[in-house]
C-alpha cells in the first residue's frame, strides 16, 4: 500500500483553499459562457424579423470541422483521466505517455477550430449587407472558447514539464486534476455553444 508523505498534511487547508478558488473560477466562466448564448439566442430570435433593407439573414451553416474538433475535445479530456489514473498507482510511463497525448490532442484541436473559423469569417465578410452576420457571431463566441483552450494547453504544458521533472506522484497531483477539471468544463461549454449554433442557426 502507497504511505502518505507526513509533510503533506499541512498542505490540505491550502488545497481545500485552492479548489474552492478553482471551481469559482469555473463558476464564473460558466456565467460568462451562459450570458453569451442567451444573448446569441435573442439575437437570433430578433433577426426572424425582415431587415430593413428587405433582405433575409442567411441561415448559419456549421463547417464539418467543428465536428471533428469536437472529437478532440472529449479525446483530451479521456487522456486527462487516464493520466490521473496511471499517476494514482504510480506509474510514470503511462501517465507521462498520456499528458503528451492529450496536449497533442488539445494542439489538434486549436488548429482543425482554426480552419473552421476563418470558414465563418470568410463568409461573414461575403456579404455587404449584413445578412450574414450569424457567421462573425458565430465565429466570435468559438473564438473566446478557442482562447480559453489555448489557455488549458498552456497549463497542460506546465504539467507535462512537472511530470518529466519527477514532481508529480499519487500524493501530488491536484494539478492534473485541476486541469482535468477545466477540460471537462470546456467539453461542456463547447457541446452547449454547438448545440445552441445548430437550433438557433
Amino acid at each position: 500500500m502507497l504511505k502518505q508523505d507526513p509533510r503533506l498534511i499541512s498542505l490540505r487547508k491550502d488545497l481545500h483553499k485552492a479548489r474552492w478558488l478553482f471551481w469559482l473560477f469555473l463558476a464564473s466562466l460558466g456565467m460568462f459562457f451562459l450570458a453569451s448564448l442567451a444573448t446569441y439566442i435573442v439575437i437570433r430570435i430578433q433577426a426572424a424579423r425582415p431587415m430593413q433593407s428587405g433582405g433575409e439573414y442567411v441561415a448559419l451553416h456549421l463547417p464539418a470541422s467543428f465536428w471533428l474538433s469536437t472529437v478532440l475535445m472529449l479525446m483530451t479530456s479521456v487522456l486527462l483521466e487516464r493520466a490521473i489514473w496511471f499517476v494514482r498507482r504510480e506509474k510514470p510511463a503511462g501517465f507521462r505517455q498520456s499528458l503528451v497525448w492529450a496536449a497533442i490532442t488539445a494542439g489538434a484541436f486549436l488548429l482543425v477550430q482554426s480552419s473552421a473559423m476563418t470558414q465563418l469569417l470568410v463568409t461573414h465578410f461575403s456579404a455587404i449587407d449584413g445578412s450574414t452576420k450569424f457567421y462573425g457571431m458565430t465565429f466570435a463566441l468559438a473564438l473566446v472558447h478557442a482562447l480559453h483552450v489555448l489557455g488549458g494547453e498552456v497549463f497542460l504544458v506546465y504539467i507535462i514539464v512537472k511530470a518529466w521533472q519527477n514532481r508529480l506522484d499519487h500524493e501530488r497531483y491536484w494539478s492534473v486534476t485541476h486541469c482535468a477539471g477545466y477540460w471537462h468544463f470546456l467539453d461542456f461549454v463547447w457541446i452547449a455553444m454547438l448545440a445552441t449554433f445548430w437550433f438557433a442557426g
